[in-house]
């Protein structure tokens, strides 16, 4: 379970709090997407989450450990390490470097259920792979992490739209089978209406939209791109009124 409860966040030069008083709800195993405009606060949002970035007041309960998938490839994992180092170091209890080789084969087996052919890799540093296959491997690890919180932001970004749609297969079936609670940003509208069982909108720092149960299920891209035109129109009228003001 994750709460989250009136959350606020500013940063020094920026005119308007990136966060304003947010309040999120997720309960155990709820598969969450979060949407919105460049700006609008959601990697800021799972900043907090994950304890980056701390809240300029409010409160967050996390019931479990928490993982996360940035962008930024090189971010939780260890590129001059071989991809069965950086894998071992998350899924097994005692990652002693002599006890990689018994491990090899299961985490072989891991790597082989991406069904990308990156098994071939396995002893080759993560240095030579491109940075969505960087990617691929640090959703993989965060999955087999043992964490309950898993966070999500733009995980696919650096691939391309058959990989995408691989790695998002492998994504929603971990995360239904493990029952974890995942927080997932994208910016890919048919991913956020086909996956997860609520979809959350935010805008200027505030959730706007909040779907889930047969509003969710229902939900199809069209109505979702013109709510999410919708409130940007609004904003757009908003900076005229405030440049002719």
């Amino acid at each position: 379970m994750l709460k989250i409860s009136n959350v606020t966040k500013s940063f020094s030069g920026v005119f308007e709090p990136v966060l304003k008083r947010v309040n999120l709800s997720l309960e155990e195993g709820e598969f969450c997407t979060l949407i919105g405009a460049n700006g609008s606060g959601k990697s800021t949002l799972l900043k907090i989450i994950s304890g980056e970035y701390v809240a300029d007041s409010g409160k967050i309960k996390r019931d479990g450990e928490v993982s996360q998938v940035v962008q930024e490839v090189n971010k939780g994992t260890i590129p001059s390490m071989t991809m069965l180092e950086n894998i071992a170091l998350i899924c097994v209890k005692t990652p002693r470097f002599s006890f990689y080789g018994r491990h090899k084969n299961d985490i072989a087996d891991k790597i082989r259920s991406l069904n990308i052919g990156l098994e071939k890799f396995i002893d080759q540093p993560l240095s030579v792979l491109s940075g969505g296959q960087r990617q691929t491997i640090a959703t993989l690890m965060a999955l087999n992490s043992g964490s309950k919180i898993l966070l999500l932001d733009e995980h696919t970004s650096a691939l391309d739209p058959k990989m995408q749609t691989l790695l998002m297969e492998y994504t929603a079936k971990s995360v239904r089978k493990l029952g974890l609670t995942t927080l997932m940003i994208t910016h890919n509208m048919e991913d956020a209406v086909k996956y997860g069982d609520r979809l959350i909108m935010m805008h200027r720092g505030q959730i706007v939209v909040d779907l889930k149960g047969h509003e969710k299920s229902n939900l199809k891209i069209q109505s979702l791109l013109e709510m999410f035109h919708k409130f940007e129109d609004q904003s757009l009228l908003h900076c005229g009124e405030e440049n002719v003001n």
